[in-house]
């Protein structure tokens, strides 16, 4: 039974609590609003990822680039399966929680949440200097880009706080705008760079292109193979964001088919823009200078190297660069927030984060907590250089044990229903395991193993983060009574309101109908008030048996109610003090408690019934305490009572 505000559950493997259901997430986006958000949280990333991509992979950079779009469309094809399947928020947090345990599922979703904060932080600080082409009063006029940056990450909180339909329908515009925008510059080097209304010219070009594209060869542009693998590690930060939109599985109108469009729609779109923007960038520049003169800006670079029309591309392109990095920024926090709000929801992370704004239904404290962490990144550290190394340290990893998943459930969970599922499969006897899922595994690993063995920047501080985020995890399960590995099944009550009136003591007897409604309403007052609970399961015993017979049965449906009673008072922070006892008639006891307890307030369930010469309406228990009672009685036979 429970004691206490926790509940101790011996199965190692499966656990249910019971909560209070406080609403849920409004399915209110189609297939427009999650292409935006994951175009906003993935496109953005060229306006980096092509500099420090050429770094490594010189003139392959367009072949890195497509490698590792490859692999990501691996990563696409299984979270479209998981979450069709598992239609709900947390991605990966959510899959792995399916596929083995909590642990697991926190493991990959602390290491998700670290992307999402670096997202946001960079996203947010680097629209102060593309404005500055286009307004350098405004930055001035602010006070520089650190208090600018704060300003745009308190518009980015109001606007999701008000709602997500809203939020998305600002990325839309700006999602649209930064692909035409892209299209164009690409359109444009296509005429202009690479001659391509010049048959002659533009394949004379295309021949320079491949020769430049080779690997291993004594040609200064092109890489050495332990380079070029390195260069596909780095492009793997290009398409980091993109399960972005598994994260709004349960604000999907439709997710079975919004879901898959969306995420093979934005990734294909990605693709196209990413392989030809880098091929431009290298027409317009050697990747010497690319890497040097443009590492930050490449985008600038390539308009700075048109024939012509550059003072005209370069303010359009600061305003595009400014355009995306917001709807990135807003990404970012819309992906935290309904991660920690998936995760707060199963008991891993603290049940603060699980709470939905009464009127917008968001999850408003995640939305707060994210915006104050993203804002301290931004204040203190001003070089984001060595925190940008964290992209693929938790995101990789995060990937890896999503591949993981599929594979598990697959295996575990073969006729688990799956409206989209991944084809080409390997059979290994009624176990179909698909070849993308186990490529995806590889790379994923591959780059995160990189993390670990080439970058000490993003090693320590990835793992300082999982480690207090273990620590954490472990402490707030044990603090639960929850054990670390167990899967928690979520139990949810639906309640009606109340109106609560004053009271100081609280005696809610549960035998009978409406005992939820009756804990409820009696939790409310006792939280506004200050009130004290008590919970209180008669067992009746028949005269003709001795008073302390021992009924299992019985004791079991008790038990049952008060770990019921005892979760409702979590959920309203109110300590519900739980009694059973027995006695010949469940009347006299209730009175008798209420009498030496000093209850000023009895709650009472009931079911009315045809009243005759013999019996009442409400019962012969409910008749002699509302008649006996020393305090206040009231009896709930289905409308909310009110003051």
């Amino acid at each position: 039974m429970a004691n206490g505000n926790a509940i101790d559950f011996s199965n190692q493997d499966e656990s249910r609590v019971t909560v209070v259901d406080r609403g849920s997430l409004h399915r209110v986006l189609g297939t427009p609003q999650l292409f935006s958000i994951g175009y906003g949280d993935v496109g953005s990333s060229i306006y980096y990822a092509l500099g420090v991509t050429t770094l490594y992979a010189l003139g392959a950079a367009p072949l890195a680039l497509a490698l590792a779009g490859i692999v990501f469309f691996c990563t696409v094809l299984t979270y479209t399966e998981l979450s069709t399947a598992m239609p709900e928020s947390g991605g990966s947090c959510s899959f792995a929680r399916h596929a083995f345990n909590d642990l697991v599922s926190f493991i990959a979703g602390w290491a998700l949440l670290l992307d999402y904060i670096v997202t946001i932080a960079i996203s947010a600080y680097s629209i102060g200097p593309y404005l500055k082409n286009l307004a350098p009063a405004l930055i001035a006029w602010v006070g520089g880009n650190v208090p600018f940056t704060l300003l745009i990450l308190g518009a980015l909180l109001a606007l999701n706080i008000i709602g997500i339909k809203e939020s998305t329908r600002v990325s839309l515009l700006l999602a649209v705008f930064g692909v035409a925008t892209q299209l164009l510059i690409v359109t444009i080097g296509l005429v202009l760079l690479l001659e391509i209304l010049h048959p002659a010219e533009f394949f004379e070009h295309l021949q320079q292109l491949w020769f430049h594209l080779q690997v291993g060869t004594d040609h200064p542009w092109s890489p050495t193979w332990p380079q070029f693998w390195k260069g596909v590690g780095m492009a793997m930060v290009a398409y980091i964001g993109i399960e972005s939109i598994a994260q709004l599985a349960g604000e999907a109108r439709h997710p079975n088919r919004t879901i898959p469009r969306a995420m093979v729609s934005t990734m294909v779109t990605l693709f196209v823009l990413y392989f030809g923007t880098s091929i431009i960038a290298l027409t317009a520049m050697s990747p010497q200078e690319l890497t040097t003169t443009y590492l930050e800006d490449p985008m600038a670079g390539i308009a700075a190297s048109m024939p012509f029309g550059r003072e005209y591309l370069a303010p359009w392109v600061g305003l595009l660069g400014a355009s995306i990095l917001f709807v990135a920024a807003n990404a970012g926090l819309i992906g935290a927030s309904r991660l920690t709000f998936a995760m707060s929801e199963h008991f891993t992370l603290p049940r603060l984060f699980y709470r939905l704004h009464p009127r917008f239904k968001t999850p408003y404290v995640s939305l707060i907590e994210f915006k104050l962490v993203a804002g301290a990144i931004v204040t203190v550290a001003r070089n984001l250089t060595h925190i940008a190394e964290l992209y693929n340290f938790g995101a990789m990893l995060s990937f890896a044990l999503a591949h993981l998943s599929l594979l598990g459930l697959r295996i575990r969970k073969p006729d688990l229903p799956r409206p989209f599922r991944v084809g080409w499969n390997l059979r290994f006897g009624r176990v179909e395991l698909p070849v993308t899922s186990l490529l995806g595994l590889v790379g994923t690993a591959a780059v995160w193993v990189d993390v670990i063995v080439t970058k000490p920047a993003g090693r320590n501080l990835g793992v300082l983060w999982m480690g207090v985020g273990l620590v954490s995890y472990l402490w707030y399960r044990r603090r639960q009574r929850l054990p670390a590995a167990a899967r928690v099944e979520i139990e949810k009550l639906r309640m009606p309101e109340y109106h609560p009136v004053a009271v100081k003591r609280i005696l809610v007897p549960t035998r009978g109908v409406h005992t939820n409604d009756m804990v409820q309403f009696a939790a409310k007052v006792a939280k506004m008030h200050g009130a004290e609970v008590t919970a209180l399961h008669v067992i009746e015993i028949p005269p003709t048996l001795p008073l302390d017979t021992f009924f299992p049965e019985k004791l079991a449906v008790a038990d049952s109610i008060m770990e019921q009673a005892q979760a409702i008072g979590r959920e309203y922070e109110v300590p519900i003090e739980a009694q059973v006892k027995q006695s010949r008639f469940a009347g006299e006891t209730i009175v008798d408690l209420a009498k030496e307890g000093r209850y000023d307030l009895i709650i009472l369930g009931a079911t009315p019934r045809a009243a005759g010469p013999t019996r009442s309406s409400l019962g012969t228990t409910v008749e002699h305490v509302v008649r006996s009672a020393p305090g206040r009685v009231w009896v709930l036979t289905g409308a909310p009572p009110t003051a």
